[in-house]
């Protein structure tokens, strides 16, 4: 147990000082930068080990441990994750970082509690008695002992196993009010027994949900808690809108930024994306209630930003928060000339420049995000509900450059034509989730799917194709002039992945968009959709060869990015072979 009570150890590590704030709600000048942060969830130990060495460059602050470290309080209970855990949060405490913070998710799947707790009839948690919140706090202080040297839990209370909005309670009514007693009940054991630091994590699905957590928030008894917000609502979306209601939460906040880009490739491709990055933070640190970042660094595995081309990601951010005044030019400038050297500073600030259009014409189509957690995915459901930008938008519009050089409608347009008829269905997922289209009327439940849109979806796909092809022979040019060849064929190889990429999604896109309209029968089977379905697998075919053959390491995480090519082989010999058949004879 920790001997301050209350205290909340900020340092800065910035020119050696340390800087030791007392923080409970209060809220930080818009200029201050009180906690920076980061996030490790491989488990991978020696990159955890390089990441925390990396940080002190950094002033690192605060490390938070999740995911495949730890993502739920109760995995400590087993021996070697709490032994993982505890040498990570002591060897991140001796290279300088005051805070190590775990994750948490509450509550649990409904089997973790006795059933001494349950309803007989429906198997629902009584949240009416206290021996179950007794049992709850006693449990969390056996885990918390269990990791002595912590200094906090970063607790994400919804889109949890045992959703407690769904447990049964005759006295707390709403959703907020059951949670706010969540939280309240593990404060008093994390604050107000350990000296812990609580940070409650928040997103939402739906602007329901945006309205339950700012009540829930209202109702949260103890003020000594901080409140942690993605930088986009819902998910790390490079087409996403800020998270404008951070404004709105009574709590002081850190925003949590994914530079790793889950959906975005995962750093295995050229996930770069410095401006994005560097103007949501300036954002953010413009809000009175706003104190701090946390950088999230990885996604499973091997992957990692640090040491790669991506990490310039979070050195955008961290130069804002250390400098205002600082403009983006200075930081391509300042980061590059570090990396790569000066004589390099103007083709590799090209590259640099260019790389979201790569990935924004290649990994997203007509601004709709075309994957699973960056696995090539043009039929899965959440690409075109769950996931549209236009969900938070007031005027849901965006406009399409990469040759197109279009505005769309989100709904009418893109996800109308792009959509396949079932995700556009009028059944009680998307009445959720998409209520707002549905009572406006911007979608139809059939197939809408045309050769306009394929056209437009080719014209993007060839536009990053090329651009692709056109940045990895600029890289080749510069070959000889980087003095350290590791630094050098890691940009090399990660855009040489990038292109293979950029022409097996162009691929897909023709074989599977295309299909679409081919199954909307003879009318539709003309001589253009034929050509373009079969040259789209011809595509997929010659580029699932240079996949194979690609002998090189790369880094692998939740996405395994030779994969890929798995995916789209398997969508070429799934079709029917009748269908395959008639396509050539059609066709020739």
């Amino acid at each position: 147990m920790k001997i301050f009570k209350n205290i909340f150890l900020l340092s800065v590590f910035a020119a050696s000082a340390i800087f030791t704030l007392s923080c409970s709600n209060e809220i930080a000048s818009a200029d201050e930068t009180r906690i920076i942060g980061w996030n490790i969830l491989s488990s991978n130990y020696d990159n955890a080990l390089n990441v925390i060495q990396a940080s002190k460059k950094y002033g690192v602050n605060h490390l938070q441990l999740s995911h495949d470290i730890i993502h739920n309080l109760k995995e400590i209970k087993d021996t070697q994750k709490q032994k993982l855990v505890n040498e990570l949060i002591d060897y991140a405490h001796n290279n300088r970082i005051p805070e190590v913070v775990v994750w948490d998710h509450a509550l649990y799947q409904l089997e973790y509690y006795p059933d001494e707790f349950k309803s007989a009839r429906d198997g629902k948690l009584n949240l009416d008695d206290p021996k179950f919140w007794e049992w709850v706090k006693d449990d969390y202080r056996t885990m918390l002992k269990l990791i002595p040297n912590v200094d906090g839990i970063v607790l994400t209370f919804i889109e949890t196993g045992a959703r407690i909005e769904n447990q049964f309670s005759e006295k707390l009514l709403t959703a907020s009010q059951k949670q706010a007693a969540l939280i309240d009940t593990l404060a008093s054991v994390i604050i107000d027994e350990f000296n812990l630091k609580l940070y409650i994590r928040t997103f939402m699905y739906n602007t329901q949900e945006l309205n339950s957590i700012l009540e829930c928030i209202d109702l949260i008894k103890n003020k000594n808690i901080i409140a942690m917000c993605k930088e986009t609502p819902h998910d790390f979306f490079i087409t996403h809108p800020v998270s404008q209601w951070v404004q709105s939460i009574k709590l002081p906040v850190i925003i949590e930024f994914d530079c790793a880009h889950e959906f975005n490739g995962q750093s295995i491709v050229s996930s770069i994306f410095p401006e994005i990055h560097f103007k949501r933070w300036e954002y953010y640190k413009s809000l009175s209630n706003v104190i701090g970042f946390s950088i999230r660094t990885d996604r499973y595995g091997t992957t990692t930003i640090i040491d790669h081309s991506s990490e310039i990601n979070l050195y955008a951010i961290h130069q804002l928060a250390n400098d205002q005044h600082i403009n983006m030019e200075s930081v391509y400038d300042n980061f590059i000339i570090q990396k790569y050297g000066k004589n390099v500073l103007e083709p590799v600030k090209k590259i640099f420049k260019k790389a979201p259009e790569i990935i924004s014409s290649v990994y997203y189509t007509l601004g709709l995000n075309s994957a699973n957690h960056s696995s090539l995915n043009f039929d899965y459901r959440s690409i075109y509900t769950r996931h549209v930008s236009g969900r938070w938008m007031e005027n849901p519009t965006i406009s399409i450059n990469h040759g197109v050089n279009k505005e769309f409608h989100y709904w009418i347009d893109i996800v109308n034509h792009l959509s396949p008829a079932r995700h556009k269905k009028f059944d009680k997922k998307n009445q959720l989730e998409i209520a707002e289209v549905i009572e406006n009327k911007w979608i139809r439940p059939e197939e809408l799917m045309n050769e306009e849109y394929l056209s437009y979806i080719i014209t993007e796909k060839e536009y990053g194709s090329k651009l692709a092809k056109e940045i990895l022979n600029e890289i080749s040019r510069i070959k000889n002039e980087v003095n350290d060849s590791s630094v050098y064929n890691d940009l090399f190889n990660t855009f040489e992945r990038t292109e293979l990429s950029s022409r097996l999604f162009l691929g897909m896109a023709k074989a599977y968009y295309g299909f679409r309209i081919f199954n909307r029968g003879e009318s539709f089977r003309t001589k253009y959709i034929m050509k373009t379905i079969s040259e789209g697998f011809d595509e997929i075919s010659n580029v699932s060869l240079e996949y194979k053959n690609y002998k090189k390491d790369y880094p692998k995480g939740q996405y395994d990015w030779k994969k890929d090519a798995d995916i789209a082989l398997e969508f070429f010999n799934n079709l029917p072979k009748n269908v395959l058949s008639g396509l050539q004879n059609k066709y020739e």
